[in-house]
């Protein structure tokens, strides 16, 4: 909640003429502060907590495969909820502040904080299942979304076991920076009111 707030704070702060550079900024740098703090309150009220775990095993390409697979499955699965709850997408457009922000920002950012801070903060006193579920469950309700949140919780899970098989946040960044690639796509391909199953019925393909 404090996050969203800052993020919405700064937008005002920073009245940029381009949106999107503003939104990248104020996003950015709600991010950055987020995590700052947590890393002084760990620091000082959880010594113990353990470092995000960076490897290269993150780069397993069987693990990817795996993990993209289960994106199309989930995307076709939540198809009729996306029906019944669209997303609304008119705040992006096809700038390129928009693609660094949603492609590359973004999923670095929420994996370090969710997958990693959030996680690593739940396993003190919960096992890796429960911190994985409501690490899960906080990632969707942050996007404020139905459909988000309702998501959150299978594609939390996915991210987390990616992140515990491979013992590297580096799977989980991937797997979300391609999820965000495609959602991208099919804003600026005018594709946002096609299904995924339209659009692999049809051989659209993704930028």
């Amino acid at each position: 909640i404090a996050m969203q707030l800052v993020c919405g704070l700064l937008l005002v702060l920073v009245p940029l003429e381009d949106t999107s550079l503003s939104m990248c900024i104020s996003y950015t740098l709600s991010m950055v502060l987020t995590l700052v703090f947590l890393k002084l309150y760990t620091s000082r009220a959880m010594p113990q907590i353990e470092p995000i775990k960076r490897s290269r095993a993150g780069f397993n390409p069987i693990l990817l495969l795996a993990g993209v697979i289960f994106i199309f499955a989930l995307s076709i699965v939540l198809s009729p909820l996306e029906e019944l709850m669209p997303v609304d997408n008119s705040m992006y457009d096809d700038s390129v502040w928009t693609l660094i922000m949603v492609v590359v920002i973004a999923p670095i950012f929420e994996e370090i904080l969710f997958r990693g801070k959030l996680y690593n903060m739940l396993r003190i006193s919960a096992s890796p299942l429960t911190s994985v579920v409501l690490a899960s469950l906080l990632f969707g309700a942050v996007h404020l979304e139905p459909i988000i949140a309702i998501s959150g919780l299978p594609w939390g899970l996915l991210l987390g076991f990616v992140y515990l098989r491979s013992r590297s946040i580096i799977a989980p960044i991937i797997l979300h920076m391609f999820n965000n690639a495609l959602a991208y796509a099919t804003i600026v391909l005018s594709y946002d009111d096609k299904s995924i199953v339209e659009l692999i019925d049809g051989e659209r393909y993704f930028l």
